[in-house]
C-alpha cells in the first residue's frame, strides 16, 4: 500500500501526539462527558460494546467509527433506543447522505436523567429540575489505495446541562481502517473523544475528556455463515487494573495475562438466514469490574437479534453488564431511497 506524502505526514503527527499525552493508571473518574461512550447501537451492544472494524452499511458503524463509512449506508437511516438504569434513557438518530459524491454521516445521541426534586436544607420541596447531555456530530471519509484503506473523521459537539451547571466542549473521532483485498478481514484504528472542554462547568476549571485508542479486527468466513470482530480498547492505558474488594484474593488479577485479557471485546455474528441473525459478545474487563465474588451470573455476557422486515431492520440487544439486571437496546433502520 502506497501512501501520499500528505498522508505519511499526517500519520507521523498523529502517532507523536498520541504518544506524548497523557497516560493514566486507571480510567474511571477523570473525565467528563463519559456518556458519549455509551454506544446507542443495539448491534454494538449485543458485539460487547463495540463496532470498531465493520464496513457494510450500517450508518451505526460510521457513526462510531467514521474510517468504516462507505457508499453502502447512504440514504439509511437508524433509530436507537436504550432503557438504562434508575429510569435513565439514552438513544439516537443518525442519517447518511452524499454530497458531490461523498459520504457524510450526521447524528444526535441524548441521554435523559430524569427529573429530580430540588429541596432545602430542611427536606421541604422547592421545585424540581431535569438532567441531560447531548452530542451532535458529523463525519465523513477520504479513500486511498483503490478504495482499501479509508480515513475517517467525526466532529462533535457535546453539551452537558447538570441543574444549574453546563458545559460545552469540541471533540474529534479519527478512525483508519484498511480492507484487505483477498479476503473478507478489516483492521483499523481508532482515536476517539480527542478535543477540548471549551466551556467548564466551575470557571478556570478545565478537564479532560474520555480519550481512548482501540484496535479492531473483524472478518466474515468464507464457508460458514459467521462473522467475528475482535477489539482491543484503551490502548492508551496499558494496566488496566485496579484493586477489587469484591472477587477473591486467591486469584492474580494483575498478572500480565488477566491485564491483556481486559483490553479484549471478542463479539461474534450467526446469520441464521438472509433476514435473521443472532449476536453475541463478551467484554472481559466489564466482568471483572462489575462481578460479585458470589453472583458473577452473565456479567460481561451480552447477546442480541437482527431481523430484515421488508425495508427495515429491527435489532435488539440484551446485556449484563451488573448482576442487579440487565439492559435491553432496540434499534430500526431503514433506507429512504427504496421506499416508495
Amino acid at each position: 500500500m502506497c501512501l501520499s506524502p500528505l498522508v505519511r505526514k499526517f500519520l507521523v503527527v498523529l502517532i507523536s501526539t498520541c504518544w506524548v499525552m497523557p497516560i493514566y493508571a486507571q480510567i474511571g473518574g477523570n473525565a467528563i462527558f463519559q456518556f458519549v461512550n455509551l454506544n446507542t447501537s443495539p448491534r454494538a451492544t449485543a458485539l460487547g460494546g463495540y463496532l470498531t472494524a465493520l464496513s457494510d452499511n450500517d450508518v451505526n458503524a460510521g457513526i462510531y467509527n467514521p474510517g468504516s463509512i462507505n457508499i453502502d449506508m447512504n440514504n439509511n437511516m437508524v433509530l436507537n433506543y436504550t432503557d438504562y438504569y434508575s429510569d435513565i434513557i439514552y438513544g439516537d438518530v443518525g442519517y447518511c447522505f452524499n454530497i458531490r459524491a461523498r459520504s457524510f454521516i450526521t447524528s444526535l445521541k441524548f441521554i435523559d436523567y430524569g427529573t429530580f426534586l430540588e429541596t432545602n436544607e430542611f427536606g421541604q420541596e422547592i421545585g424540581a429540575f431535569r438532567a441531560a447531555e447531548y452530542l451532535f456530530s458529523i463525519g465523513s471519509v477520504e479513500f486511498l489505495s483503490d478504495s482499501l484503506f479509508s480515513i475517517g473523521v467525526n466532529t462533535k459537539f457535546a453539551y452537558s446541562s447538570l441543574y444549574d451547571l453546563s458545559s460545552f466542549g469540541l471533540l474529534l473521532d479519527l478512525g483508519l481502517l484498511y480492507r484487505f483485498p483477498n479476503n473478507n478481514l478489516s483492521a483499523t484504528i481508532l482515536l476517539k473523544n480527542m478535543g477540548y472542554q471549551i466551556t467548564s462547568y466551575y470557571e478556570n476549571n478545565r478537564e479532560d475528556l474520555p480519550f481512548e485508542i482501540i484496535f479492531g479486527l473483524s472478518s466474515k468466513l468464507t464457508h460458514i455463515p459467521f462473522r467475528w470482530h475482535l477489539t482491543f480498547q484503551h490502548l492508551e492505558t496499558p494496566d488496566l487494573g485496579f484493586v477489587n474488594d469484591y472477587v477473591s484474593a486467591s486469584v492474580d488479577y494483575d498478572s500480565f495475562g488477566y491485564n491483556v485479557l481486559r483490553h479484549v471485546v471478542f463479539g461474534g455474528e450467526f446469520f441464521l438466514h438472509k433476514n435473521v441473525t443472532f449476536l453475541f459478545g463478551y467484554n472481559n474487563r466489564r466482568r471483572f469490574e462489575m462481578i460479585i465474588e458470589d453472583r458473577k451470573a452473565l456479567v460481561g455476557f451480552s447477546c442480541g437479534f437482527s431481523l430484515n422486515i421488508n425495508r427495515f431492520n429491527i435489532t435488539y440487544s440484551r446485556a449484563s453488564n451488573h448482576f442487579s439486571r440487565p439492559i435491553s437496546s432496540f434499534g430500526i433502520s431503514t433506507n429512504f431511497k427504496k421506499i416508495d
